[in-house]
């Protein structure tokens, strides 16, 4: 049985350490910038300019965000802001290889981009989190604040066409648009043209739900994948529009146990179809990870 006031008292929680976090720091959680940062450097990447590639740190915190799970129950409704967060910054940090991993997602989705949008450029530790995390949990007043301020953040630093780098961070983007007249120009980078783009491997692909469900990409996506030159099984029972069911990885901070439920039952669905999967989430790669073989798309293609 779901104990309502237990996950009222976390959202509770969770609402108040991540909005006092945003307003001050820009970021849901005390983080390391400098590791966060440190593929672009490695990669030489512009910095900042009137386009970037906003990675609004999704893949350098997704094994963040799966530490902050653990957290949360530990600490209770006895924790106060600041002590959670100074907890955080102590003990929430990724491994030498999560922070490789990440590093050559990025490089490679940088490389995309910037086949397409030459000069294309970086915030490093300036840049901003998209603030998904508030619109996923239901807090849409503060969203919507936020996102005034992320608007007036871009503008002040001369950016005029934002490129993502994953679905939650364009989601929330598209969310602004239609919430309060989000006025800067963006694009996944997903719908940039493949240029040189190839890779290898047979994948079954589990879809973001939002890529598949709000953003209408499930066909850009396997169309992507085939002329990337991967081969793709899909199974309509299993992976067909509309049918594949979510990683879990949105109802971590408030039931981590039925979110790990959830990531194992998709895991099994997944595996009937092909013993290897293919994501373009770093948050379903963390999810899925300890249950099925799982390779991001960043990480299988050679831009």
């Amino acid at each position: 049985m779901v104990d309502e006031s237990s996950i009222k008292g976390t959202l509770k929680l969770i609402r108040d350490v991540v909005y006092k976090n945003l307003t001050n720091e820009y970021l849901p959680f005390p983080m390391d910038k400098a590791l966060a940062t440190k593929w672009a450097y490695e990669a030489g990447v512009p910095k900042g300019g009137r386009v970037i590639l906003y990675t609004s740190y999704m893949y350098q915190m997704a094994p963040v965000f799966k530490s902050f799970e653990k957290l949360l129950p530990t600490v209770g409704s006895l924790a106060r802001i600041g002590f959670l967060a100074s907890l955080g910054s102590r003990l929430v940090k990724p491994s030498d290889a999560e922070v490789k991993r990440a590093s050559t997602v990025l490089k490679n989705i940088y490389a995309i981009t910037r086949a397409s949008r030459p000069g294309v450029g970086y915030l490093y530790e300036e840049e901003p989190y998209s603030g998904a995390l508030l619109y996923e949990l239901g807090f849409i007043d503060e969203f919507k604040e936020y996102g005034k301020r992320l608007e007036e953040f871009f503008k002040i630093r001369g950016v005029e066409e934002i490129i993502t780098a994953d679905p939650h961070t364009t989601f929330s983007l598209a969310n602004y648009k239609r919430l309060i007249g989000f006025s800067i120009p963006f694009k996944n980078y997903l719908e940039l043209p493949p240029i040189g783009v190839t890779g290898k491997g047979r994948f079954v692909i589990h879809d973001s739900c939002i890529y598949s469900r709000f953003l209408n990409m499930y066909d850009l996506i396997r169309q992507l994948t085939k002329d990337a030159g991967l081969e793709i099984v899909d199974d309509e029972k299993v992976t067909g529009r509309g049918i594949g069911f979510c990683c879990g990885g949105p109802l971590g901070p408030l039931n981590s146990k039925i979110s790990d439920e959830m990531a194992k039952a998709r895991a099994n669905s997944l595996k009937s179809v092909n013993p290897e999967a293919l994501v373009f989430c770093p948050l379903c790669y963390e999810n899925l990870s300890p249950y099925i073989p799982v390779k991001d798309f960043a990480e299988v293609i050679s831009p």
